[in-house]
């Protein structure tokens, strides 16, 4: 059973943003970045907002600013649209503000759907709380996951968790959707990294035997995070290489691999001692590397040993396999963001996930680098291991705390990564060194009114 391919958002349109504005976007979906540029007030963050809560069901934002039409377009020729049902009134009128969701294929309307941004958000949460045992209200309208320990207010629990909840029990809270608009947002995924990045929410003791929420360095609860990742990989590792292993003497007497020549084996041998290597280097293997192995005694080699050499060879590359992705962005993340520290190095750890030091290898406390230097790791951490192929990537100001050279290199980075990563991102700045020479990924939003 094939599944069903995720979508890519080919365009973006606003009509009437803050009754001043209409701006259309056409993706720059070769390159995979598109920076939209222009000064405050026009409507950049705005636009991210929109585009995030559409594909999220997260309403309130519409209700929030002036605007007659806001439409995204796939690259199925399937395009989805909202726009206000009523005018604005009374302060009462506003609570009740309905809009219309449609559906457009081949410019044909085939469907809609009527939402309600007053709709409670809060009974939402609970029909999760009541259904889903390790997720509790801490205070007001947040609610924890004691699985991670990780703090959401109700309309991020809802996002991430609403398809917990059955049908019925959906229902009974009069939140189901249509299977169109349920279909899409599984098709197409979004994730916002927004201009405050730096800080997020975590469930702690705030004071003497008193649960409460606390805020916490997102650097440090990232270097939490691939200290988990670089765990579950290695678990990963042991257990192929003990498949392996267990099953080394009867694979080698069904001798199913053909046996490769003596150059060949050379030549695998060389690039598994590089590979090794470069897997010490960066902390993901920590076994003694020894000698290189001597590849001339691979000439003396009768039929027999080498068809326990080939077996060897093509067990360790399916060993190495496994730490292949994790290796490739931690790879990445380290060259690009040491290249900028100066008197500083960030490695990884696998009991500490981060590391970072200073000085002569001097151990450093993450929390100790600056605004700027936190920027650029929470970042570039975000983008790589949080972010899941084809999705479409939102970015707020990145140029914020970043020296002008580090600006400049923001551009090169992200491209490199989303090579890596596969998505596509859509930046907002006002920053001309993070356009830098790639104009031609740029769109200036309209600063003339309407």
């Amino acid at each position: 059973m094939n599944e069903t391919p995720l979508l890519r958002i080919r365009s973006i349109r606003v009509d009437g943003l803050f009754d001043l504005f209409n701006h259309s976007v056409d993706l720059k979906l070769d390159g995979r970045v598109t920076i939209l540029h222009g000064p405050n007030g026009v409507g950049k963050t705005m636009l991210l907002q929109m585009v995030n809560a559409l594909l999220k069901g997260w309403y309130g934002i519409f209700q929030q600013v002036p605007f007659q039409r806001f439409a995204l377009e796939f690259t199925d020729n399937s395009m989805v649209e909202v726009a206000p049902r009523s005018n604005r009134g009374t302060k009462s009128a506003k609570k009740q503000q309905l809009y219309r969701l449609r559906l457009f294929r081949n410019g044909t309307q085939v469907e809609e759907h009527d939402v309600s941004p007053a709709e409670d958000l809060t009974a939402r949460a609970e029909a999760i709380a009541s259904r889903v045992p390790w997720v509790h209200r801490v205070q007001g309208d947040f609610w924890s996951d004691e699985r991670t320990m990780e703090v959401f207010p109700a309309d991020e629990l809802v996002s991430y968790f609403e398809h917990e909840i059955p049908p019925l029990l959906r229902a009974e809270q009069g939140i189901s959707d249509p299977s169109w608009l349920t279909d899409l947002r599984e098709r197409v995924t979004v994730h916002f990294i927004e201009a405050q990045r730096l800080l997020r929410f975590a469930l702690g003791d705030v004071g003497r035997y008193r649960p409460g929420l606390r805020t916490v360095l997102t650097v440090l609860d990232y270097a939490r995070d691939l200290k988990g990742r670089i765990n579950d990989t290695m678990a990963r590792y042991g257990q192929q290489s003990q498949t392996l292993d267990q099953s080394f003497p009867q694979r080698l007497l069904s001798a199913r691999v053909p046996p490769l020549a003596a150059d060949q084996l050379k030549q695998q041998m060389e690039e598994l001692d590089i590979k090794r290597a470069k897997l010490k280097e960066i902390g993901l293997l920590d076994e003694p590397q020894g000698h290189p192995f001597d590849t001339k005694a691979l000439d003396r080699l009768d039929s027999t040993q080498q068809s326990v050499m080939t077996l060897y060879v093509d067990d360790t590359v399916r060993k190495l396999a496994v730490l292949g992705d994790l290796a490739r962005r931690t790879r990445l993340l380290l060259d690009n963001v040491n290249r900028k520290f100066h008197h500083k190095k960030i490695r990884i750890d696998r009991e500490r996930g981060l590391v970072a030091e200073g000085a002569q290898s001097a151990p450093l406390p993450l929390d100790k680098l600056s605004s700027g230097e936190q920027h650029e790791l929470v970042l570039h951490y975000d983008l790589l291991f949080r972010v899941r192929p084809n999705t479409l990537v939102l970015i707020d100001e990145p140029e914020l705390s970043l020296h002008v050279a580090w600006q400049k290199r923001f551009v090169p980075d992200l491209l490199e990564i989303v090579a890596t990563a596969e998505f596509d991102a859509l930046m907002a700045t006002h920053s001309p060194f993070i356009v830098g020479d790639r104009s031609d990924l740029m769109i200036g939003l309209d600063v003339e009114p309407l």
